[in-house]
C-alpha cells in the first residue's frame, strides 16, 4: 500500500515541501498527514532536493508552479480524498485523507495524474485487493458514506422513477478543467429530458450550495412541474437507488452512480471516464481500457490516497 511505502520512520530525513498557501501552515490535519506521509512543510525557496507543495488548482496554485519552474523543482498536487468528512471544508471540518499526485490532478484531463496511470497500467487483478474493494463498497453502502456526509436519515427522499441530474458548485476547479461552463450545465439538463420525455427530473444541489458557501450552476429559473430541486440532507445512495438514469459534468457522485449500479451520462471528463463503465458526451481518447466498478474503486479508494486514523495519529488503510 501507498502508505506503508512512503510513511516516514522515526528517525527517516523527512523530504522538505515547500508551499505558498497559507492552508498549508494552518491546518494542521494536512500538514500532519504531509509529515506521516515524509514531507516537511516549509516556506521560501525550494532548494536542491526539495519539492513544491500546490493545493490542486486553486487560486494559489499558478505561485507555487511558477516557482517551481524557476526552480526546476518538482510539484507535488495535494487534493481532498474522496471520503472526506461530515462538513465540507468551507465548514471547518478536517479531511481524514489526501490524494498526494506527483504528476497532475485527478479532475483534470489535460495530463494524466497518478490515479489515471494506475487504472491505465496497474493489472488491478490481485485477488485480495478486489476482495477488500467489494467489500469497501458495501460498506460505505450501507453506511451511506460519501465524500461529505452529513445527512439526515429521516429526510425525504424522492420517490422512485426520477432521472437524477447533479449540480456542482459555481466555478469548481474540476468543471473548469473539463471545459464546462453553465451552459454545460443547461445541456445536460435539457438532454435528460429530450431522452427521458415525460419523466420527473430532480436536481440534486452540492452540499457546499446546501451550506450557503457557494451557488450552484443551476437556477430556479430551470425549475417546472416536472423539474425540481433536492437540497435536503439526503445520502447520495438513496438518491442513486430511486434513479432511473444519471447526469454529470463532473461530480463524484456520478463515480458513486457507477458503484450503485448505473452507467451514468458524463459531460465533462473526470477520473472515473474512459473504462467503459460511462456515456460519455467529450471521451478521452487515451483512456481506451476497459475495466470494472470495483478494479476503479481499488484504484481511487486504496491504491491512490493517503487516508488517516485521527484517533491513533497515524496512517491507515481504507477500511480503517
Amino acid at each position: 500500500m501507498r502508505q506503508s511505502e512512503n510513511t516516514a520512520a522515526a528517525g527517516e530525513t523527512l523530504r522538505r515541501l515547500f508551499v505558498y498557501n497559507g492552508g498549508f501552515l494552518t491546518q494542521t490535519r494536512v500538514r500532519r498527514i504531509l509529515r506521516l506521509e515524509g514531507f516537511e512543510v516549509k516556506v521560501g525557496l525550494p532548494d536542491t532536493g526539495a519539492m513544491v507543495g500546490v493545493w490542486g488548482q486553486s487560486p494559489t496554485a499558478p505561485r507555487g508552479e511558477a516557482v517551481a519552474a524557476r526552480r526546476d523543482a518538482p510539484v507535488l498536487r495535494v487534493e481532498d480524498a474522496f471520503l472526506r468528512s461530515v462538513l465540507p471544508g468551507r465548514s471547518g471540518a478536517p479531511p481524514l485523507g489526501l490524494h498526494l499526485d506527483t504528476h497532475g490532478v485527478h479532475f483534470d484531463p489535460a495530463q494524466p495524474s497518478d490515479l489515471e496511470l494506475i487504472l491505465r497500467r496497474e493489472p488491478l487483478d490481485d485477488a485480495v485487493l478486489l476482495r477488500r474493494a467489494r467489500a469497501a463498497i458495501a460498506r460505505l453502502k450501507s453506511a451511506h458514506l460519501s465524500k461529505y456526509n452529513a445527512f439526515d436519515p429521516t429526510a425525504p427522499v424522492p420517490e422512485p422513477g426520477y432521472v437524477l441530474v447533479i449540480d456542482q458548485t459555481r466555478g469548481d476547479a474540476s468543471v473548469k478543467a473539463s471545459g464546462a461552463d453553465r451552459n454545460t450545465f443547461r445541456e445536460m439538463l435539457f438532454a435528460a429530458r429530450e431522452e427521458f420525455p415525460g419523466k420527473r427530473i430532480v436536481i440534486k444541489t452540492h452540499p457546499e450550495t446546501q451550506a450557503g458557501h457557494r451557488e450552484g450552476y443551476f437556477k430556479d429559473a430551470e425549475l417546472t412541474e416536472s423539474v425540481t430541486f433536492c437540497a435536503d440532507a439526503v445520502s447520495p445512495w438513496a438518491l442513486l437507488e430511486g434513479a432511473l438514469a444519471v447526469y454529470t459534468v463532473s461530480s463524484q457522485m456520478g463515480f458513486e452512480a457507477i458503484l450503485a449500479g448505473h452507467k451514468p451520462v458524463v459531460y465533462g471528463q473526470p477520473f472515473y471516464i474512459g473504462w467503459g463503465l460511462t456515456h460519455d458526451r467529450t471521451p478521452l481518447d487515451r483512456r481506451q481500457r476497459s475495466l470494472t466498478a470495483v478494479q476503479v474503486f481499488a484504484a481511487a479508494m486504496i491504491l491512490y490516497p493517503s487516508w488517516y486514523d485521527p484517533f491513533r495519529d497515524e496512517l491507515c488503510s481504507l477500511e480503517t
